[in-house]
């Protein structure tokens, strides 16, 4: 099956802005973890500097301004004629959110928080990890937000060129 020139124009601007927003989550949110927690000696799971905590917060806010913000931009996109649907905007998670923007980036956002941290926490917990140096978890951390952020753009921005059904 040969692609038309309108889905061949949606996976170079998906792969443009994913690759974006990889390198973008992966600095900010390392750089944010390791300033606010850098100055302790050891960060456990719980407690007043807790990382689960953290991660379902940036989980949950990453997930809903992404998909706010890519819903929004990929609809003006389609509006505009920018990027034209090419017909396959169904076939991702896009089809289980509410069309509505207000209410599809909320829902991505839960998504983020209830999927991705506890993949990471089980990860964590196969490879029995109790506790981490700040170094550690902001690294771990990019590298989890720079990856959860590669999922959402591509869900959000198929979502905003999706057709109200």
């Amino acid at each position: 099956m040969t692609k038309t020139n309108n889905a061949i124009a949606i996976e170079k601007h998906i792969r443009k802005e994913t690759i974006m927003n990889f390198i973008i989550n992966l600095v900010l949110n390392a750089g944010i973890a390791y300033a606010l927690l850098g100055k302790q000696a050891v960060l456990n799971p719980w407690g007043e500097h807790g990382y689960v905590m953290d991660l379902l917060i940036t989980g949950f806010l990453l997930s809903t301004i992404l998909g706010g913000i890519f819903i929004v931009m990929s609809r003006r996109k389609r509006d505009s004629g920018d990027l034209k649907p090419a017909g396959h905007e169904g076939q991702s998670l896009s089809w289980l959110l509410p069309y509505n923007p207000w209410l599809a980036a909320p829902v991505l956002g839960i998504l983020g928080a209830v999927v991705a941290v506890p993949l990471l926490l089980g990860f964590f917990f196969l490879l029995e990890v109790t506790s981490l140096s700040p170094i550690e978890y902001a690294a771990i951390k990019g590298i989890w937000a720079a990856l959860l952020a590669s999922v959402m753009v591509p869900i959000a921005i198929l979502q905003g060129l999706r057709a109200n059904n």
